[in-house]
């Protein structure tokens, strides 16, 4: 049965339902994940020596000494950004899907530039958000703090500039992620859709949005833990791991890349990668569908 691809190049999308379609999809795909995204933030910031460094054991400390709230620390701007985020994401990709298709280049290179520019834009725009969900969860103390609270600290510790803290590295890695994303999401639809369709064609096509989130996560998830081991770089919430952090003050992002690797190892880039996994896939695989099923039901 065919199903139509609002994502395919020359798409004649309506932008506006795009909006509202990505950003249900984004609400849809935060829904029942925030703990892993909690765990998996929460890895990321642990130094890589630290004793707490297994999810198992991060589980175990927050949920003696933050309470089982804690699993949902950052809730608010971390469901605020997946709307944002979800809704910026896939109205600009409809925007630049149709804008660049009379330039008629092959496919997968068109969702590529498409996903890259659509990636650039959500980001930036939900990106405040995603810094008060890091500072919430390296919070690590059981009264849980407040949005107003939290703005405050930022304020007061780097200024309104605080809320774009790593911007530049955040663009970089999700416009990679998005345009990854997009560009294999689209690449195994277009392998799939033959005349002889097998059951290989049929199983690629089925899992071709948790097989993109896959690739995607992997391939960017280095760049997103030093990203957020920058925000936190002068902020008071990482008074638990000692001097480590006020280390990053004032670096860019290769020189705490290699700060990292040379004092833990390689593998702490991909610290909390599992977690990531497990929430990224079928949040991808949620977000794409419902993105479709939305835009069906909208008229899209």
């Amino acid at each position: 049965m065919y199903r139509r691809d609002h994502l395919r190049q020359g798409e004649e999308s309506n932008v506006t339902r795009s909006l509202i379609a990505g950003s249900v999809s984004g609400l849809l795909a935060r829904f029942g994940t925030a703990p892993m995204d909690t765990i998996k933030i929460r890895l990321q910031i642990t130094p890589g020596n630290a004793s707490s460094g297994k999810a198992l054991n991060v589980v175990k400390e927050m949920l003696h000494k933050e309470g089982i709230r804690g699993l949902w620390k950052g809730n608010v701007p971390g469901s605020l950004m997946y709307v944002v985020y979800g809704g910026v994401q896939f109205g600009t990709y409809t925007f630049y899907n149709q804008l660049l298709s009379p330039l008629a280049w092959n496919s997968q290179w068109h969702s590529f530039v498409v996903g890259a520019l659509a990636g650039m834009s959500s980001s930036f725009v939900s990106y405040p958000f995603d810094v008060l969900r890091t500072r919430f969860v390296a919070d690590r103390s059981r009264q849980l703090s407040t949005l107003r609270n939290t703005i405050t600290r930022v304020f007061r510790e780097d200024g309104p500039r605080g809320l774009f803290k790593g911007l530049t590295s955040s663009m970089v890695t999700i416009t990679l992620a998005t345009s990854i994303l997009f560009s294999t999401y689209e690449s195994i639809r277009i392998y799939c859709e033959r005349p002889q369709r097998n059951a290989l064609h049929r199983t690629l096509d089925t899992f071709a949005s948790p097989i993109a989130g896959l690739i995607s996560k992997l391939a960017t998830f280095p760049l997103d833990t030093i990203r957020r081991r920058l925000v936190l770089s002068n902020s008071s919430d990482h008074k638990s791991f000692g001097n480590l952090y006020k280390s990053y003050h004032r670096r860019s992002v290769a020189q705490i890349g290699l700060q990292i690797i040379r004092q833990e190892g390689i593998t702490a880039l991909y610290r909390g990668v599992t977690m990531a996994l497990c929430k990224s896939v079928p949040s991808t695989a949620i977000s794409l569908w419902s993105f479709e099923r939305s835009m069906a039901l909208l008229g899209g």
